[in-house]
């Protein structure tokens, strides 16, 4: 250094500073990564011939989504079906088999279907051992029956609350529910047995009677949900005619339920994403329960991915990290595409509770999950004491 130079020497806030910078830039190497905010993305597909969804395969893969696949006795001699799922675990996108029966026997899972599920399951499982397919879980999805829908729909179009009663009284059944609860889980068992995962679905209504300790409503519906072995169970939580403000606060209201009953457990559908009134197995659907314009009037979803991003940012807020969309058939022939869907999905970060504070919706949705419980015990009788001592006396 030439004579005569001065430098200023380290102060020792300077030294304390570099030193912490320096802690801090050894702790973010050493720290692992921060986990994603969703644990896991999937979306759901009802319709879609398979050789359209083996197209949508990149775009899943890009955005680590899961594929929740209609599967019916008819997939297992359709050419386009094999190839789609290995072409999917080739991809890296993991692939469920979503089970599907035919409308005149109930569609979905429920106490009227357990034997015809339990012969699909099977079949599937056999299937995909012999054609060596990864198939990460079986899903079965515990709605009403279309037929029992109908009957359903007619009375809420006829604004009957005597007539809605009537169709409810007459499904309940404690000693039947209890059985084919137990039917349920032996299948389930079954299928852990054989590798596979058992994940439900279900309306967000029995979260509202689960809460209070009321089962007999998915007595009602024969839709058993509680008491089964799930591995995750994830509930139907869709806009369909509300205000964007009031999904808010319907997800506010469900997630936070569904976090409280079932932890880790707990998924939740978001959607409609896209339009369905174009799709011609839901003219079908429309015939079956009768609704007509009415019916065609839920099919309408959401048009804006941002929408989509609030919704998942709710449900991330509410500690829930499962997400499923409904659905592929209308991500991919909507105007914004099924990338910006999932890239919406993906984007989404948890909302505080001042970001999703929505008071009044809050309140009203309370309001409407205590009345629904309370009405459908005063006008069925259907309580969760019934089923309490019928599981007692057969114990």
């Amino acid at each position: 250094m030439p004579s005569g130079t001065a430098y200023a020497r380290p102060t020792s806030a300077r030294k304390t500073g570099w030193l912490a910078l320096g802690l801090a830039g050894l702790l973010a190497m050493a720290a692992p990564a921060a986990e994603p905010p969703l644990a896991r993305l999937a979306i759901w597909c009802e319709f879609m011939p398979y050789a359209e969804v083996a197209r949508e395969l990149p775009t899943l893969a890009e955005y680590d989504c899961d594929l929740i696949l209609h599967v019916e006795r008819e997939s297992f001699a359709d050419p386009d079906f094999a190839p789609l799922v290995r072409a999917a675990a080739q991809a890296g996108v993991r692939v469920d088999a979503w089970l599907l029966l035919p409308y005149d026997e109930h569609l979905y899972v429920g106490q009227a279907s357990l034997a015809a599920t339990r012969d699909l399951a099977r079949q599937a499982v056999e299937y995909f051992a012999q054609e060596k397919l990864a198939v990460r879980a079986f899903v079965f999805d515990c709605e009403p029956s279309p037929l029992l829908g109908r009957e359903l729909f007619a009375a809420v179009r006829a604004k009957s609350p005597r007539q809605l009663a009537g169709v409810l009284r007459a499904q309940l059944n404690p000693a039947e529910f209890l059985r084919d609860v137990a039917e349920l889980n032996e299948l389930i068992a079954e299928l852990h047995a054989s590798g596979y995962a058992v994940d439900g679905a279900a309306n967000r209504a029995f979260l509202d009677t689960q809460a209070r300790g009321n089962v007999a409503l998915e007595d009602a519906l024969n839709a058993p949900v509680s008491g089964v072995a799930w591995d995750a169970l994830s509930f139907i939580t869709y806009r369909y005619r509300v205000s964007q403000e009031s999904y808010v606060a319907m997800l506010n209201r469900y997630v936070t339920l569904a976090r409280r009953l079932y932890g880790v457990r707990a998924a939740v559908d978001v959607g409609l994403i896209g339009d369905y009134t174009a799709i011609t197995q839901n003219a079908e659907r429309a015939a079956l329960f009768g609704g007509g314009a009415d019916f065609y009037a839920y099919l309408r979803g959401m048009r804006d991915t941002r929408d989509l991003e609030q919704a998942v940012g709710v449900v991330l807020g509410c500690g829930v990290r499962r997400v499923n969309l409904y659905a592929l058939d209308g991500a991919a022939t909507s105007v914004a595409g099924t990338e910006s869907w999932l890239r919406a999905a993906r984007q989404a970060r948890p909302r505080g509770a001042w970001a999703r504070w929505t008071p009044l919706g809050s309140l009203q949705y309370g309001a409407l999950g205590a009345l629904t419980e309370k009405m459908f015990r005063w006008t069925t009788g259907g309580t969760g004491k019934a089923y309490e001592k019928k599981e007692k006396t057969e114990s």
